[in-house]
C-alpha cells in the first residue's frame, strides 16, 4: 500500500509539474495592448485629358465711363480655355470675362447706358484688336442698380490678351490683363 501511495503521489506531483510547466493560453489573461500602425499613401494628381485653363488679373479691376461718369464696369473674373482641333493642334483660345455693370446715375436723373461687347475691343500682345460677343447677362442696368454679364473673345493661336478697351459716350477706358 505504501507502494501504491508513493506511486500515486509521484503521479500527482508529475501532473501538477507538467500542468504548471505547459504554456497554456487558457491560463493567461487576455492581451489588451492595441498596436496602431499608420500607412501614408500618396496618390499623384490625376492629369485630366482636358483643355488647359489660364486665369487673368485685371488691373485696375474697374473702369468709370461716360461724360458724366455714370457707368462703372468691374471685371470680376477673367479666364481662357485653350482650343484644339481633333488632331490636338492648337487653334487658339477663348477668353471669358465676367463683368458687373453699375449705373451710378440717380433715379431723378434717369440716365441710361449700354456697353455692348461688340463695341469693346480686346487688344492682344501682337498689337491687333478684336471684338467680343455677349454670352449672357445684361449690360444696361437701371439707375442706381447693377447687372451681371458674361462676354467672350476668340483669340488666335499663340496670342495673349494685353488690355480691354471700353467705349461709351465718347469716352474710352482701358483695363490691363495679366496672367495670374
Amino acid at each position: 500500500m505504501i507502494k501504491n501511495i508513493s506511486k500515486l503521489t509521484i503521479m500527482a506531483v508529475s501532473v501538477i509539474a507538467f500542468s504548471s510547466c505547459s504554456n497554456s493560453s487558457k491560463d493567461k489573461p487576455a492581451d489588451t495592448t492595441i498596436t496602431k500602425t499608420e500607412t501614408t499613401v500618396t496618390v499623384p494628381a490625376k492629369t485630366e485629358n482636358g483643355p488647359q485653363m489660364v486665369e487673368y488679373n485685371a488691373v485696375p479691376d474697374s473702369a468709370i465711363l461716360g461724360k458724366t461718369k455714370e457707368a462703372l464696369i468691374k471685371v470680376t473674373s477673367a479666364s481662357s480655355v485653350d482650343l484644339t482641333d481633333a488632331d490636338g493642334k492648337a487653334t487658339g483660345s477663348e477668353l471669358t470675362l465676367n463683368l458687373q455693370f453699375t449705373n451710378k446715375s440717380t433715379l431723378e436723373a434717369k440716365k441710361y447706358f449700354s456697353v455692348s461687347s461688340s463695341d469693346a475691343r480686346l487688344e492682344l500682345d501682337n498689337g491687333t484688336s478684336i471684338a467680343g460677343k455677349e454670352n449672357s447677362g445684361s449690360n444696361s442696368p437701371e439707375p442706381e442698380a447693377s447687372s451681371q454679364a458674361v462676354w467672350s473673345f476668340q483669340l488666335p493661336a499663340g496670342a495673349t490678351p494685353k488690355k480691354l478697351n471700353f467705349f461709351l459716350d465718347g469716352t474710352r477706358v482701358s483695363v490691363g490683363l495679366s496672367k495670374k
